[in-house]
């Protein structure tokens, strides 16, 4: 089961229900969220503590009780600070991309010509209502909640259209994304190859530029240095499995490219603030 990905490729949910849900504190796997990007739409709501949010070149400092919505493609990170949260990610194949494409401003949209404003989920009350009637039934998960989740997301889109919600996708945001190609390359390249031994000098080839030109880039991309982004990509893997497999821990950090346990051991405790044992065992 891939459970996380920096560039999630799998769909979110199920076929007939392309929709996700997640509540996410301290003892979660992914509880940092490390710079990734996706498809689908997502709406975090911060319940309590603080959130600090990147969003593309932009960081936002988010406190409880502010809710934002995620563009697909958006690159985004996010450090917590004893925050808790929830996430629902959806995408569009739910049945209503057909009637979104009957309007100039919906085929925009389908384009990513035109992007919703992060915010619009906390300042219109009626998209509010319908996001959290969205969450409470992915949340619940009573009789009828596919219904509800469906009838939510059409809510949001049907406002956004009647009242030209969508705002036009910004040449800042156009000239970032292009300058994240090269980062995606690295990333699909660490995500395909993380249980191995993977260079500086590997990682600058497939981009095509100089191991020291490709350092400062991807720090400046990322926040993080190649050894410390591909420990912390490690590391979520590590906790993924511990998880949700039985396998020893020692064939977990060879799986996730580490050769050395104690090595494995110290890394793990440094981003978890426990050890793999006592990871598995709590969470």
């Amino acid at each position: 089961m891939k459970y996380y990905s920096y560039r999630e490729a799998q769909p979110h949910g199920t076929e007939h229900l392309p929709i996700d849900y997640y509540n996410v504190d301290e003892h979660h796997p992914r509880y940092e969220m490390i710079h990734h990007w996706h498809k689908e739409y997502e709406i975090i709501f911060v319940n309590s503590g603080w959130l600090e949010l990147t969003l593309d070149a932009d960081t936002l400092y988010l406190r409880s009780g502010d809710i934002v919505l995620i563009n697909p493609g958006v690159m985004h990170s996010a450090v917590p600070k004893a925050a808790r949260y929830e996430c629902l990610l959806f995408s569009l194949d739910i049945g209503i991309k057909q009637h979104l494409a009957r309007y100039e401003a919906g085929r925009g949209i389908l384009a990513q010509e035109r992007t919703l404003p992060i915010f619009i989920v906390q300042e219109n009350q009626k998209i509010k209502q319908a996001a959290i009637l969205l969450k409470t039934a992915m949340a619940g998960r009573k009789a009828g909640f596919e219904l509800n989740a469906l009838s939510a997301i059409s809510t949001i889109f049907a406002e956004v259209i009647t009242n030209g919600l969508s705002v036009k996708a910004s040449e800042q945001s156009i000239k970032f994304y292009e300058r994240l190609l090269p980062f995606e390359k690295a990333v699909s390249y660490i995500e395909n190859n993380y249980g191995g031994q993977i260079s500086l000098e590997e990682l600058a080839g497939i981009t095509g530029m100089s191991r020291k030109y490709f350092s400062e880039y991807f720090k400046k991309v990322s926040g993080k240095g190649v050894t410390e982004f591909l420990n912390c990509y490690r590391i979520e893997r590590a906790a993924e499995m511990l998880t949700l497999t039985d396998a020893p821990v020692t064939e977990i950090a060879l799986d996730c490219g580490f050769n050395d346990l104690s090595y494995f051991i110290k890394t793990f405790k440094k981003q978890k603030n426990t050890t793999p044992a006592k990871y598995r065992k709590d969470f």
